[in-house]
């Protein structure tokens, strides 16, 4: 099954596949894809079920994404994996089971464990709307102007509910505290100072425990730091892409 992505650059620079997170798309990554294509291959991947990817429905929802992964990574030698929040819990587990397949993994509002509280479920499931504007209050810095927080909320209520519970599930089921010491590419982790959703302490967790990795705090930015922050997250991805090389 062939799976969407959004694709800026050159097809001979280095390549940098980028992983939204629970009910977002390709989307997410719209100024990684115009401030990063100077550079880079820069592609964004719509898992399967979201933005214009077919839903496969598979039973095992991580397995399923890992797949979608693994179709894409395969396309290119040795690419770098970026994953925010849900998108990062998979490139750690991609990193960990296909090390020789990717030069690296950069880490965005994440953790190593993903613990999803009951009141999201209990909101998606009884009053969707109350989900989404509860997703616009809680993902950004509160100085992030109302047209971004719009648009975001425009993404989510483009993803079936169905489909944003079964990120959360796969989400709340993940737990590799007791493993991420055994990555042993570079990492870089990125996350906003402000971030309620996956506080600064889990990042800290990462940059602790993965051997290889550098980390980076952005002011004025919440969960969503590529969006708030682009300029400066960008500055990180290109300072340390050239240190793969």
């Amino acid at each position: 099954m062939a799976i969407h992505t959004e694709n800026a650059g050159q097809d001979d620079a280095p390549t940098i596949i980028f992983i939204h997170g629970s009910g977002g798309s390709s989307a997410t990554w719209f100024m990684q894809l115009k401030g990063l294509s100077d550079n880079y291959h820069v592609v964004a991947v719509d898992l399967n079920g979201h933005g214009k990817s077919q839903d496969r429905a598979e039973e095992n929802t991580t397995e399923s994404y890992l797949s979608d992964i693994e179709e894409i990574v395969r396309c290119y030698t040795r690419p770098v994996i970026c994953g925010h929040s849900m998108g990062g819990m998979l490139a750690q587990l991609f990193a960990l089971r296909y090390p020789d397949l990717i030069s690296g993994i950069i880490l965005v509002g994440t953790g190593a464990r993903l613990r999803v509280a009951s009141f999201i479920f209990e909101a998606i499931d009884n009053n969707f709307e109350e989900y989404v504007q509860g997703a616009g209050n809680f993902m950004f810095y509160e100085d992030t102007s109302k047209e971004l927080i719009e648009a975001s909320k425009k993404e989510i209520r483009n993803c079936k509910p169905s489909i944003i519970k079964r990120d959360f599930v796969a989400c709340s089921e993940f737990d590799i505290m007791d493993k991420v010491s055994e990555l042993s590419l570079p990492a870089l982790i990125i996350v906003g100072e402000q971030d309620i959703m996956t506080p600064v302490k889990y990042s800290k967790y990462l940059r602790d425990n993965i051997p290889n990795s550098t980390m980076h705090v952005i002011e004025k930015a919440g969960h969503s730091v590529m969006l708030e922050q682009p300029r400066e997250f960008n500055a990180y991805v290109k300072d340390w892409m050239k240190t793969l090389s």
